[in-house]
């Protein structure tokens, strides 16, 4: 504090500790999503069924079973990691929906999504890392906390 050059920042509120639990949760439950289509990917390429990657695996899945004969439990491995990207996707779209209500209490956040281009989920992370921005004299003094 004695050295002129130090730079203080305001210290996050519960709600906006809140809210980056939130998006944190929803990124690994994203990320999870992601690892459960290459997996299933790839335990098809063993077995010589090549499919795009990405979520064309799972639309594909029951056609994909159909035409080919691959043992029972792998049928049955498939079918449950299909379940889980299925649990995956609802638990990502119930905690968008809650950072959407939440986002809508947010004065920032709805000033935030005014700008063009600013969807839900920029809005709300921009909201929850730097608040109101009053902090930051500058764009300099933004851009060395960031």
């Amino acid at each position: 504090a004695s050295r002129p050059s130090m730079r203080f920042v305001q210290p996050r509120t519960e709600s906006q500790q809140a809210m980056r639990a939130l998006h944190r949760v929803r990124e690994s439950l994203v990320q999870d999503k992601v690892k459960t289509t290459n997996q299933m990917h790839a335990f098809l390429l063993e077995f010589g069924i090549s499919v795009p990657r990405g979520a064309a695996v799972i639309s594909r899945l029951s056609t994909i079973l159909e035409d080919n004969s691959l043992p029972l439990y792998l049928s049955q491995l498939l079918l449950k990691l299909q379940q889980h990207y299925h649990y995956l996707v609802e638990q990502i779209k119930d905690l968008e929906s809650q950072l959407k209500r939440k986002l809508d209490e947010d004065e920032v956040g709805q000033r935030l999504l005014s700008i063009p281009c600013v969807g839900t989920l920029t809005a709300s992370t921009i909201s929850t890392e730097i608040g109101d921005g009053k902090q930051y004299a500058s764009s300099r003094d933004f851009a060395a906390a960031t």
